[in-house]
């Protein structure tokens, strides 16, 4: 189930304090984590749906 723009919007909110707190370096062995496990339960997507949208973002805010 792809992430509805107002879903993404959130997601990107949300994503603005984890970066802040995080360095690329922790990405995989914590912030993939942290991102998965709120977007399943904030929005029922899975792991991987998740940590695709996620790096989608970083992407585009470098």
């Amino acid at each position: 189930m792809p992430f509805t723009e107002s879903q993404r919007a959130e997601l990107e909110e949300y994503l603005e304090t984890i970066l802040e707190l995080y360095t690329e370096d922790e990405y995989e062995e914590l912030v993939e984590g942290i991102v998965s496990h709120y977007c399943q339960r904030k929005f029922r997507i899975g792991e991987e749906e998740s940590v695709k949208l996620f790096y989608e973002i970083v992407e585009r805010s470098q």
